[in-house]
């Protein structure tokens, strides 16, 4: 069972149901709408989870999906890694459905339509506005602010992106690493996520040796047929990884929608309350709360490391 700690009111998050992949995108949706929130991209996520520590609590240790993206595909023929945080048929509740079903079965990408590809790469996306920031930029911090629809993307041909091997990286290579950066979204978001993970656990970190940065640079194709997946962070030392759960059986999801404000909402269904000793709430005056798991629920939701490491 989860442990629900109370906190104030207004809703700052609310973490989905753990369901399949779709299921738990389209709950998102609907308690945005329902909220007055937004599905978080990593950014907004990773920046969340930064100034409030009850949307930490409630997202750590278990994973956490978003709404950014890592993508393959040609630009003029040049093999372009791009990371596209709120912004394209992905990041919607629909055009995920309208994907899932025909994404790969081996890396979990799904196909990106030509005219998409091509409208992102323009800078516009159904009649929007989208910023599109080169690496060099993203490196020095010019980025827009989180929630803001924006895409980051490096020519692995002509630049000189520092992207390691995907697998488990230390501080240092973390913080070096232009993979993480650019699915971070900037440097401090980068910075943020590296105190949270590595820094240790009396200063308020969790204390890990390595952080995992999983991707398919050097065994997917780049080819004439663009494609992408969304990314979460991973429990543990996991992660920033591609989306990889088994999506013969509906794959599983796990999403937050955020916002301005003071708590975190639960969605589970029937769950009870309960409060931490001398907390000075009651039943009566409950409002919303935040969903912590257990170490229990945590080891036992964690994928076997071998599939995570294949991906």
């Amino acid at each position: 069972m989860p442990q629900i700690v109370q906190v104030k009111s207004p809703v700052l998050a609310v973490v989905t149901d753990q369901t399949g992949y779709v299921k738990a995108r389209n709950q998102a949706e609907k308690l945005s709408q329902k909220h007055g929130l937004t599905a978080a991209d990593m950014p907004m996520a990773i920046q969340a989870m930064t100034i409030h520590p009850e949307v930490r609590e409630a997202i750590r240790p278990g994973w956490i999906d978003t709404i950014t993206g890592e993508y393959h595909g040609l630009r003029d023929g040049d093999r372009s890694y791009e990371t596209w945080h709120s912004v394209g048929s992905l990041a919607t509740a629909k055009g995920l459905e309208k994907a899932f079903s025909r994404a790969s079965r081996e890396d979990s990408f799904m196909q990106t339509a030509d005219d998409e590809w091509i409208a992102i790469g323009k800078g516009n996306y159904n009649g929007q506005d989208v910023a599109r920031i080169h690496l060099e930029d993203v490196r020095k911090g010019n980025v827009p602010a989180a929630g803001t629809p924006y895409t980051i993307f490096t020519l692995l041909d002509k630049d000189e992106a520092n992207i390691n091997v995907k697998g488990q990286l230390t501080y240092d290579a973390f913080m070096s690493d232009d993979r993480v950066l650019m699915v971070a979204g900037s440097p401090d978001n980068r910075e943020a996520l590296a105190k949270m993970l590595f820094g240790r656990k009396e200063d308020g970190g969790e204390g890990w040796s390595a952080i995992g940065s999983y991707h398919r640079i050097k065994d997917a194709s780049f080819g004439a047929q663009n494609k992408g997946r969304l990314v979460l962070i991973d429990h543990h030392h996991f992660g920033l990884v591609g989306y990889y759960y088994d999506m013969s059986k509906g794959g599983r999801g796990r999403f937050v929608v955020v916002g301005a404000g003071g708590a975190v909402r639960a969605t589970h269904e029937n769950q009870g309350f309960s409060a931490p000793r001398n907390a000075g709430v009651s039943e009566e005056t409950a409002s919303p709360s935040v969903v912590k798991p257990t170490l229990e629920q945590a080891v036992i939701d964690s994928p076997d490391a071998d599939w995570l490491y294949g991906q």
